[in-house]
């Protein structure tokens, strides 16, 4: 399993991400915001990854 994040403005490349629209995951957001911080939407990914892996330390 692998995580890969698109850039802050434009996210995946639209051929990329329909090829493995089964497999891609979004952050819901507003649409008043333009796009999510980077390093932020990858600490949204992994601290989630981690809560459903019940890691020990993350309480």
């Amino acid at each position: 399993m692998y995580f890969l994040f698109g850039r802050e403005t434009t996210g995946l490349p639209q051929a990329f991400a329909q090829a493995r629209a089964e497999q891609c995951l979004r952050i819901p957001q507003s649409e008043h915001i333009r796009s999510l911080n980077l390093s932020n939407a990858a600490a949204i990914v992994l601290y989630e990854a981690l809560r459903q892996q019940a890691f020990p330390s993350l309480t």
